[in-house]
């Protein structure tokens, strides 16, 4: 599913528009081309189905989700000749592989939660999230300004219907960015049932097509038809007589199949009926028993459905089907199953770390498994993967305690000895994540001594540590770490390298060091040519709730009308300082723009995080016109899903937090057609 991938809206900017892109309502969260040789798909582009063109890497259409790019306040991967080794040049200066090991990569999966982008808008203020992250209270004069379930009703749902019924199928990246649009309103319209509309689309003969239908079903949450929803989700991902049927009467493929897993996940994560929960673990579990060898794609996307299941331990029934979660992934990830299965089990760290806590009853006996790992040892072998490693440090930064002192000795020693430099930075990240003040010591002691690169991971890192430890104070109590504030000032006033300003600036944004707002907002004015790092520091501006700065910010955006990247993540910062102009901004560059499609991608990326329901009419009327071309109309159906978004966050952060995104499959994510790169 070429989807609109904001991959990049800086390559892309770079790139002649020459090029056919797609996309379905999508952003590119992580990196290039992962996917390792026979590792289920095509590596970057992969399979679109009939129909599919060649992708330029880029906003192929709307980036919906926001943020969408390193350097944006989203997924994708950072511009060209960014970051120390940050891969080879061609000859007109396009970055032609990239350096994974960047802390860039990270922060665009993990970004969502730090951001609570859409909330901001909508509340004027910024509030608790989720029960993971609080991010202050600070109040704002302007009214809400989320659209109203009258406008949704009336003006978005028709329109992105009428997109559907009036467009033929070789228009499918409208067809498929209206398809995700509809399911992150999730709700049926008194003329039309969203299980209906998604299935009618399982038979098309587009590939893109199908698998977003099969997503949606999951993204959609629970309808009046939940239980057909369910249903179908599961014939799909069987591939049975049922799925056959709904298919065209012909084999449910592997995409397909994997995009249902996906999203059957995500109706188990979205529902408090436990029934649906076991039956969905019994369906992933089809796929980890000892005498299969399924797909990697199904496998991964069981692994990651499994991780979705929500289950609360306090609740009997719901223990017993997270026992026997828990049971069928560390069979799973104990198992010899050889060198090249190891990317897979790789998966289930992560995924055992999103079904307990630190302080769960067995969160011991995991800490204890996933520490031997990340010192090489798993499944009888003498050296764990890279990957296994990297996403047993991941595990360790949410499980383990701030007073477990041979784990946080451990974290320690592998930051600096793995043999594997993304080990070694997730390990820094993971200590971080722990919090504490002994972590906070040893993350004190590093930043000085640390080399350029190393030092980015130890920057970000102690910005989450003091994230965490804000949010953890007591209202009454919450007070910001000067001390650190300070040194990442000083670091930031001295540094050179722009990938390190750039790392410094979101741990600025994320300390809460209001002090260093005028240092970022002059160094801001002076860095418009280099748009990773000025939208970086636009973000990190925005995370502090620098109010000053909007007007340095709101200029950005004025003159960033050919710096399409910059010119999303200004807005974004913009709406995320509660800036009630930024959209009526956006629309007036959305109506005077050409046709330039970068532009236009980053215009209607800005317009679906903030959320305005300003824009909807305009939008609506871009939607509606036959005279414009295909991706323009798809930029406003992923914008209008944007806007209407029943949930606070995208739908894929629940799969992208805390993935170890080097770990990949195509169906994950490949830059293009994986499911963390549609929003």
């Amino acid at each position: 599913m070429k989807t609109l991938t904001a991959l990049t809206l800086c390559v892309v900017s770079s790139l002649a528009f020459g090029e056919q892109a797609h996309a379905h309502g999508g952003k590119y969260r992580g990196p290039g081309d992962v996917v390792p040789p026979g590792g289920g798909g095509g590596g970057r582009g992969g399979p679109s189905g009939p129909g599919g063109g060649p992708t330029t890497g880029g906003p192929g259409g709307p980036s919906a989700s926001g943020p969408s790019q390193p350097g944006s306040t989203g997924g994708g991967r950072p511009g060209p000749g960014s970051g120390p080794g940050g891969g080879r040049t061609g000859g007109g200066g396009f970055q032609l592989s990239d350096d994974l090991t960047r802390w860039v990569y990270w922060w665009e999966f993990n970004k969502d939660p730090y951001l609570m982008l859409r909330q901001a808008v909508h509340d004027g203020s910024v509030q608790t999230g989720s029960d993971d992250f609080y991010l202050g209270k600070r109040k704002n004069a302007r009214n809400s300004l989320a659209p109203s379930a009258g406008q949704i009703t009336s003006e978005i749902q028709p329109a992105l219907k009428r997109a559907l019924d009036d467009t033929l199928e070789r228009d499918f990246d409208i067809i498929s960015s209206s398809l995700i649009a509809l399911a992150k309103i999730g709700k049926d319209h008194k003329d039309f049932r969203l299980v209906d509309v998604f299935r009618e689309r399982l038979d098309a003969s587009n590939q893109e097509i199908r698998e977003t239908a099969a997503i949606a079903l999951g993204i959609a949450g629970p309808t009046s038809r939940a239980s057909a929803q369910l249903d179908l989700l599961v014939s799909l991902l069987r591939d049975d007589e049922a799925g056959r049927k709904a298919s065209g009467d012909r084999a449910v493929n592997e995409r397909t199949r994997a995009f249902a897993a996906f999203g059957l996940g995500l109706a188990a994560h979205a529902t408090a009926d436990v029934k649906v929960k076991a039956r969905a673990l019994a369906e992933f579990e089809r796929f980890l028993g000892p005498d299969r060898r399924s797909s990697r794609n199904l496998v991964v996307a069981a692994i990651q459905g499994i991780s979705l299941l929500r289950l609360d331990p306090k609740q009997p029934a719901e223990d017993a089907v997270r026992e026997q979660a828990l049971a069928t992934l560390t069979k799973y990830y104990g198992r010899d199953l050889g060198v090249g299965r190891q990317l897979l089990q790789a998966h289930c760290p992560t995924a055992i770390a999103k079904l307990i806590d630190r302080d769960d009853r067995r969160a011991g006996e995991f800490r204890t498994l996933f520490a031997r790992g990340l010192a090489g040892k798993h499944a009888g072998r003498k050296r764990a993967a890279p990957d296994v490693r990297r996403s047993c440090a991941l595990a360790l930064g949410r499980l383990v305690r701030p007073s477990d002192t041979e784990l946080l000795r451990l974290l320690q020693q592998q930051a600096i000895d793995d043999k594997d430099a993304q080990t070694r930075s997730f390990c820094v990240l993971a200590l971080g994540q722990i919090g504490g003040p002994d972590t906070r010591k040893i993350l004190l002691q590093r930043l000085g001594k640390a080399r350029t690169l190393d030092k980015s991971w130890v920057a970000l890192a102690l910005g989450v540590h003091a994230f965490h430890a804000y949010a953890a104070a007591d209202d009454g109590n919450k007070e910001v770490d000067r001390v650190l504030g300070g040194m990442l000032r000083d670091e930031f006033a001295t540094a050179k390298n722009p990938d390190l300003k750039g790392a410094l600036a979101i741990a600025l944004g994320l300390t809460k060091y209001t002090d260093a707002a005028p240092v970022l907002e002059d160094v801001l004015l002076g860095s418009v040519a280099k748009e990773e790092l000025a939208g970086y520091l636009c973000i990190g501006l925005a995370l502090m709730n620098a109010d000053e700065a909007q007007d340095s910010i709101r200029e950005v955006v004025q003159s960033s009308t050919r710096r399409p990247t910059l010119l999303q993540q200004a807005a974004v910062a913009l709406g995320r300082l509660g800036d009630k102009d930024a959209a009526d901004e956006l629309v007036r560059l959305l109506q005077d723009s050409s046709s330039n499609l970068a532009q236009l991608a980053a215009i209607s990326t800005g317009l679906a995080f903030i959320g305005d329901r300003r824009s909807v009419q305009p939008l609506v009327a871009m939607l509606d016109d036959p005279e414009l071309a295909q991706l323009p109309r798809a930029f406003a159906a992923v914008a209008l899903g944007g806007i209407a978004d029943k949930e606070p966050l995208p739908w894929n952060s629940k799969i992208a937090v805390d993935t170890n995104y080097r770990a990949t499959t195509e169906t994950l994510t490949n830059q293009v057609s994986g499911i963390l790169d549609i929003l």
